[in-house]
C-alpha cells in the first residue's frame, strides 16, 4: 500500500513541478531582461530569459527538495551568447527557454555546455521578481 501512495505522491509532485515550469514560462516579461536582449526578444519571446528562468527553476526544485540532482549548466551559442539550463548527471536537461533556438531552427548549445554556478547563492533580484509574479 505504501508503494502505491508513494507513486501517487511522486505523480502529484511531478504535476506540480510541470505547473510551476509553465508559470515560469508564462511570466517571462521584458522587465526581466537585460537591456541588451530586449530588441531581439521582441521577435523571439524566450530570448534572453534563460538565466532567470533556469535560476528560478533551480531554487524552486531545491526549496521543494525535489530533483536535487539538477545543476546549472551553460554554454556559448554560435553568436557567442551564453545559454543556461539545468542538467543532471545522467544528462537529462531541463531547459525552459530552448524555444529561443528551436523556434528559429537552431539547436541549443548543450554540446558546448559545462556545469557552472549562478552569480549569487540566493535567488537574484530578477529571480525574486519572477517568483513574485508567479505567486501573485
Amino acid at each position: 500500500m505504501a508503494l502505491k501512495s508513494t507513486k501517487k505522491l511522486e505523480k502529484a509532485m511531478k504535476e506540480e513541478n510541470l505547473e510551476f515550469m509553465k508559470k515560469i514560462k508564462s511570466n517571462l516579461t521584458s522587465d526581466l531582461l537585460k537591456k541588451e536582449y530586449r530588441e531581439i526578444n521582441k521577435n523571439n519571446p524566450f530570448f534572453g530569459h534563460c538565466y532567470v528562468a533556469t535560476e528560478t527553476l533551480y531554487h524552486y526544485l531545491k526549496d521543494k527538495h525535489i530533483d536535487n540532482d539538477f545543476f546549472p549548466h551553460h554554454g556559448k551559442d554560435e553568436n557567442n551568447i551564453t545559454h543556461w539550463w539545468l542538467q543532471n548527471m545522467e544528462g537529462k536537461i531541463l531547459d525552459l527557454t530552448s524555444e529561443q533556438y528551436t523556434s528559429v531552427g537552431k539547436i541549443p548549445p548543450y554540446k558546448y555546455g559545462r556545469r557552472g554556478a549562478f552569480l549569487t547563492k540566493n535567488p537574484s533580484k530578477r529571480s525574486l521578481k519572477l517568483m513574485e509574479k508567479i505567486c501573485a
